[in-house]
């Protein structure tokens, strides 16, 4: 026998051994690209309130659900179905109700980081537009070391990913996948549309789509004045120094044609103007806090159609 073969096939049955049945989930963030301004006031606030929505996100992670890692504005989480502490008739209830979470969460966080800005720029202004996109499928994927990463491959990897380029006319769903929709329980008001997906490489996915419809949500804890006070003074400071901040992810969302120099000049201006217009920022959020916020307009579901990830 050729020992080429012997090798390749010991691999393979390694490679089939390592794959783990697991959940898949990606949480999106969508909706900056059609405000976005070439200049980098607006690049450096952008990235800055998407930071904040990505941390809520993953502040509500906990186990059996992990994170596999941040993907710029996107987190790619994971639940094993094998080997948790919880019988999976728990589990699987308890996902699809942390499904529902990460919404209210982040409508909660926007609507809060919305009301308390004092700033007027492009990515500030349009914070509401903002929405959310989780995906998610059920099958296996391969654990393996890359350095000191862990990361997860695999044709069901490859699927979620893939996933995200859809043919839903909304950018606020729930996308699963029917196995992923029989291996989670979510809560028994939740309304499902029957739909599909079709790529060249893969053929037609059946989907599950969920179209939440709390977008018009209050600001919620942020109803004090102290409350107000707190978060429009933590949202100026992480805003008026988001330029001198190293940004190391990439934002899919976030277009600038903004070069390095311009973004190195900007970061050099604020830190001359900070002694003098901290002061003054301070005197702005404080009047601001003392506005109370209004509500935001409701998102209305968008019809669904079976159509081809195309746009066919």
């Amino acid at each position: 026998m050729d020992p080429h073969s012997v090798t390749a096939t010991a691999n393979e049955r390694a490679t089939q051994a390592a794959a783990e049945p697991v959940i898949l989930i990606i949480a999106d963030i969508s909706g900056y690209t059609r405000y976005m301004t070439a200049n980098a006031k607006t690049l450096a606030h952008s990235q800055t309130i998407i930071t904040e929505l990505v941390k809520t996100i993953v502040r509500q992670v906990e186990l059996p659900l992990e994170v596999a890692k941040l993907e710029g504005d996107a987190v790619f989480l994971y639940a094993r179905k094998q080997g948790g502490s919880e019988p999976w008739a728990n589990t699987r209830k308890v996902l699809g109700q942390k499904l529902l979470t990460f919404f209210d969460v982040f409508v909660t966080k926007a609507s809060q980081l919305s009301h308390s800005t004092t700033c007027s720029c492009h990515a500030c202004a349009h914070i509401e537009k903002l929405r959310l996109k989780l995906v998610v499928h059920s099958g296996e994927a391969l654990f393996h070391q890359v350095l000191q990463f862990q990361e997860l491959a695999g044709v069901d990897v490859i699927i979620v990913h893939r996933l995200l380029k859809n043919s839903i006319a909304g950018d606020h769903y729930l996308l699963m996948t029917e196995p992923a929709a029989k291996d989670l329980e979510l809560p028994g008001h939740i309304a499902l549309a029957a739909g599909s997906e079709t790529y060249e490489d893969i053929g037609r996915i059946k989907t599950l789509v969920y179209l939440p419809d709390d977008v018009g949500r209050s600001p919620g804890s942020a109803d004090t004045l102290h409350a107000r006070l707190r978060a429009s003074l933590g949202l100026f400071t992480s805003l008026w120094f988001g330029p001198v901040k190293r940004h190391r992810a990439k934002f899919h969302h976030l277009d600038s044609e903004t070069g390095a120099v311009g973004r190195l000049g900007f970061a050099l201006l604020t830190v001359l103007l900070t002694p003098i217009f901290l002061p003054i920022g301070f005197f702005f959020v404080f009047f601001h806090a003392l506005k109370p916020p209004k509500g935001h307009p409701h998102l209305h579901p968008t019809a669904l159609h079976e159509r081809n990830s195309d746009g066919s």
